[in-house]
């Protein structure tokens, strides 16, 4: 493998805390992650969309509905009994051969994997992620009329450490692929790629480095200085510069990450409102209009440079926090645009993120936004965000954990992502462990911030307890990826874990309210149990382990309910044989 292909490899499987990995499979985690993050904007554990080692001809599948990594079954139920509409659905399939050739016998084989799965009846050997996507496949097809298009999107790829050169007899054979999948009639849109390590040198490059642009402006004007904004302005720019300086990345694909921080992702060509748009790029006469008719779009940036005799202005790691339905419709109607067809771009740098939050709470808050979207900017998030800081500023490098509280703040660190948690694990954690609703947070995380949203980032409630429970997961996560003491087999169990973790490190079951005088204490005990150097937190885990033992595994079913979480609680108590 080539040495700088393999130091990325390397690289992610100690950012994500993989040990005991062959290199063939360290390969196939390192591609899935490269080829699933340019259709899913989130964190997620490549693990998750990996096939077993035994699968024929698949290495990895990724089902990505309206922007969510969908896992289980129970989640693409759910996310299909929303109102929205024209939901946006990619399925990404991979292959990953960690030899540095792409060969025809090798190739063939993995069509064959691909007609075995979209029979939807599979006869070759298949682990539990192929069967389990194969059911949501089948829940998406039964949800095409919410579904873009009517059809989901399919993406292949095809990767190994080599350079692919499409000699005839390949690229015949992923032609022959393409053609095969397009006549299923299943899908929408269809893409196969395969990919060399340059490829994927480059794909693992633009996961961590920033976003940065140069746009130049008709014309502008300054607006004065305020507190947490150094500089802002107003502009007129060419629609068609903008879709192809801010918008398009390398390939002439959206650039989706732009979006990040929009609470409101794409709504699709059938939505009114983008409707009325194109409706006004088709018409001659109005196009022209388009800056007066649009209201136009904001961007925020932490650093950005005008330079005015050029007018050029230059753009780092920006996001575009209100326009998305605008910026995302001019995309899909870059053919139309002409010289005439203007947009007004409102630019603003702040390198705060309390000012940021509060300028997307602003420009948003007059749509129908999901309040969940809104969780990162309330106060209470801002103060457990510094909660984390105020901790890591006294823990040894083995302890530090971040909270992530608007998507995207630590990309391009160096930190290792396992050590990161964005607003809904957060709430997972602290819904698991301190809301005593594990079976919540094993659930689809959307519903926790319905069914539980009253109990999430309270103003009364103690900071130290949303710490503490991410810590516990973190702790207990890097035991799983070791696979010390058999954790990995409590893998899906780990909210219930660290839920019997509170009680096992202070021998009893009674848990002081979120927002009691005795709550700072109680964390305390459990940070500091969590950061010894004894490492003591190891035996408390593997009590939490006998426990469930002692109740039995659940169900994939029974685990998302709080019966199960009940049945622990009871039997936490006889272990630890205290009273309630």
């Amino acid at each position: 493998m080539h040495i700088i292909l393999k130091n990325h490899v390397s690289e992610l499987a100690t950012d994500l805390n993989y040990e005991g990995f062959s290199a063939s499979r360290l390969f196939e985690l390192f591609t899935n992650y490269c080829v699933v993050s340019k259709h899913y904007l989130g964190r997620f554990d490549p693990k998750d969309v990996t096939t077993d080692e035994d699968d024929a001809s698949l290495d990895g599948v990724a089902i990505i509905i309206d922007g969510d990594l969908i896992l289980t079954i129970d989640d693409a139920i759910e996310v299909f009994k929303t109102h929205k509409t024209s939901l946006s659905v990619d399925i990404v399939f991979c292959q990953a051969k960690s030899g540095e050739k792409f060969k025809k016998d090798e190739i063939a084989n993995f069509k064959i994997g691909l007609e075995d799965y979209l029979s939807l009846d599979p006869r070759l050997p298949n682990g539990k992620l192929n069967l389990e996507s194969i059911e949501i496949l089948k829940i998406v097809l039964a949800n095409l009329k919410k579904v873009r298009n009517r059809r989901p999107n399919a993406y292949i790829y095809y990767c190994t450490s080599g350079v692919y050169s499409a000699e005839r007899e390949i690229k015949a054979t992923f032609e022959i692929i393409e053609r095969y999948i397009r006549e299923t009639e299943l899908f929408f849109a269809v893409q196969v790629r395969p990919l060399g390590r340059g490829e994927l040198l480059k794909m693992y490059a633009e996961i961590s480095e920033k976003n940065e642009a140069k746009l130049t402006l008709i014309d502008y004007f300054g607006m004065p200085a305020m507190p947490g904004i150094p500089q802002s302005y107003v502009a007129i720019v060419q629609a068609n510069n903008f879709v192809s300086s801010l918008l398009s990345d390398d390939e002439g694909n959206l650039r989706q990450s732009v979006f990040e921080e929009n609470v409101r992702s794409y709504l699709g060509n059938e939505n009114d409102v983008n409707i009325a748009i194109e409706n006004t790029l088709k018409n001659a006469d109005k196009k022209s209009l388009f800056s007066v008719l649009n209201n136009g779009i904001t961007i925020v940036a932490p650093e950005l440079t005008l330079t005015p005799n050029t007018k050029e202005i230059h753009l780092t790691n920006y996001q575009i926090i209100n326009g998305c339905q605008t910026s995302s419709t001019l995309f899909e109607n870059r053919l139309l645009l002409t010289e005439s067809v203007n947009v007004v771009v409102k630019f603003v740098e702040s390198p705060d993120n309390e000012g940021s939050s509060d300028i997307i709470s602003a420009t948003n808050s007059q749509s129908d936004i999901p309040k969940e979207a809104f969780f990162g900017l309330r106060s209470k998030a801002k103060l457990v965000q510094k909660i984390f800081d105020a901790q890591n500023q006294h823990q040894q490098q083995e302890n530090l954990i971040y909270f992530e509280r608007r998507q995207g703040e630590f990309r391009g660190s160096t930190l290792q992502s396992t050590r990161i948690f964005d607003v809904r694990e957060v709430a997972r954690c602290y819904t698991a462990m301190f809301l005593d609703a594990p079976h919540n947070s094993a659930r689809y995380v959307a519903k926790i911030f319905t069914s539980g949203a009253d109990g999430l980032f309270r103003e009364d409630d103690h900071e130290l307890y949303y710490y503490a429970s991410c810590l516990a997961l973190y702790k207990y996560q890097v035991l799983i990826n070791g696979k010390r003491m058999n954790a990995q087999n409590y893998l899906k169990l780990r909210w219930h874990i660290i839920q019997l973790f509170k009680w096992a490190c202070h021998g009893k079951i009674e848990t002081p309210r979120p927002n009691s005088n005795k709550a700072e204490a109680y964390a305390s005990k459990i940070i500091g149990t969590l950061t010894s150097n004894d490492k003591a937190y190891i035996k408390i885990f593997e009590k939490c382990q006998k426990i469930i033992d002692s109740v039995g595994f659940p169900t994939d079913d029974a685990l998302k309910r709080g019966k199960f979480s009940l049945d622990l609680m009871a039997a936490a108590e006889k272990a630890l044989n205290v009273k309630k």
